[in-house]
């Protein structure tokens, strides 16, 4: 069996996406012949959401080796919180001392955090190992170089030069490119010329049915409403990016489109924005702000603050319907249709035409789906909004979808890291995950012949 090093500062019991990713990888690599060692930083200098009740759902075998990191509260004097830059030095050592005294065929690394990146190269020179990028985030957007400048994140132009010669310094020898969706690995095929497009391979994040059945074994109460309270509670759980103004204001103005042709109906409307501001503060009301503009705010309440894992789970399954909301970038995908599906709820998602979200609900026949694009703009979808929030409420309370289970497995955490295995082997040569799964069962059958 061969052996990767997932380099990853950001890990369970930390509920953020990128933790979440390396999780559901580790849980299926040994199945296609890769051992997992995970790389990573000690949870007291994390500055999210920790939960202990996320380390039982690892795998009992799995090695993790956690390191120290800068503390935040002193590096935040010069301006720097990221976690991948806090603790850089530490697992560069670590990583140093692993390849030296153990037999590493390959190294993985997801970003965010971004300068984490450059470890896979410095290794590559140091000890000729191979190494593989995920992007669950681009690096950096050129999103924000439309805007105004005084609607760009402070300090952006800076960000974007220093991460921008990081990935370029990175990407120079990686082996393979991996990201959540076609969109974001083509961008970085195009930005650098030396790449084959051949090395570039789309892995979205997968559902974890195992979740589920966790979540419904050890059941978490639920503060944030009273799901039998009369009313109807839609929620989206997730970060909101500026990139996601524009189709949150489609969204409100449809609602209120709605609200003034059945206002009985609406008024038993609750939306609940949740972990917006991707920290663990509730901090400013961004989403509540723009419900003003439209007159809906007494419809809408935002937890900024992001919830444990597990928590975001229960709050789906509480929850009279789901939305998911895309970004104007054509790239975006949502991490969280995985689990929305899972939790088999009414589903209103509202996303760019070329979103991988929107052909893999088409394929899962799971939820409505309203699309913009450069044929459709945002303005001429509001009254179809509004007719699909009337479709939500008029459903009964405990109404559940008919999603085509039979195709779900090709979304799953264990399909995905299939895929995944697949691009390891590509990496170090030798044989694919295909037959490593075809030999085991030979071998199995031969065993019961």
């Amino acid at each position: 069996m061969k052996r990767v090093l997932i380099i990853g500062p950001d890990f369970t019991p930390s509920s953020h996406p990128p933790a979440l990713r390396i999780r559901f990888f580790v849980q299926h690599l040994r199945e296609f012949g890769w051992e997992p060692i995970v790389l990573t930083t000690d949870p007291r200098y994390y500055e999210s959401i920790v939960d202990a009740e996320n380390e039982k759902l690892l795998p009992p075998d799995l090695e993790v080796i956690r390191t120290r990191a800068l503390p935040a509260k002193l590096t935040r004097h010069l301006g720097v919180g990221d976690l991948g830059l806090r603790s850089l030095w530490h697992h560069w050592r670590e990583l140093y001392r692993l390849c030296r005294q153990r037999t590493i065929d390959l190294i993985f690394i997801p970003v965010p955090p971004n300068p984490t990146m450059i470890l896979g190269r410095l290794a590559h020179a140091r000890f000729g190992i191979p190494y593989v990028i995920d992007y669950i985030d681009p690096v950096a957007t050129d999103y924000y170089w439309k805007l105004p400048r005084a609607q760009r994140p402070p300090k952006y132009a800076l960000a974007y030069v220093v991460e921008r010669a990081l990935e370029r310094f990175a990407v120079r020898h990686a082996k393979q490119i991996v990201g959540v969706s076609k969109g974001t690995t083509d961008g970085v095929i195009t930005r650098y010329p030396w790449l084959d497009p051949a090395t570039a391979t789309e892995i979205p994040y997968g559902g974890e049915p195992n979740d589920f059945e966790y979540l419904r074994r050890h059941p978490r109460k639920n503060r944030t409403f009273n799901p039998v309270d009369g009313y109807a509670h839609v929620s989206y759980i997730g970060a909101y990016t500026l990139s996601m103004e524009p189709v949150v204001r489609l969204l409100f103005a449809g609602i209120r489109e709605g609200r003034a042709y059945d206002p009985q109906l609406f008024s038993r409307l609750r939306l609940h924005f949740v972990g917006t501001n991707y920290t663990g503060t509730d901090g400013e009301q961004r989403i509540r702000s723009i419900a003003g503009d439209y007159g809906i705010c007494d419809l809408v309440e935002e937890h900024a603050a992001r919830v444990p894992y597990l928590d975001a789970l229960n709050l789906l399954l509480d929850s009279h319907a789901l939305l998911a909301i895309g970004s104007v970038e054509p790239h975006y995908t949502a991490s969280k249709i995985f689990p929305y599906i899972l939790a088999a709820k009414p589903l209103l998602a509202v996303f760019h035409e070329r979103s991988s979200v929107v052909s893999i609900l088409a394929d899962m026949q799971s939820g409505q789906v309203v699309t913009f694009g450069d044929l459709c703009p945002l303005s001429e979808s509001v009254g179809e909004i509004g007719l699909r929030f009337r479709n939500l409420l008029e459903l009964p309370k405990n109404f559940q979808p008919a999603v085509r289970w039979e195709a779900f497995e090709a979304y799953t955490t264990r399909a995905m890291t299939a895929r995944l295995a697949t691009v390891f082997d590509k990496a170090v040569g030798g044989q694919s995950a295909q037959e490593v799964v075809r030999t085991s069962a030979l071998i199995a059958n031969g065993k019961q012949g």
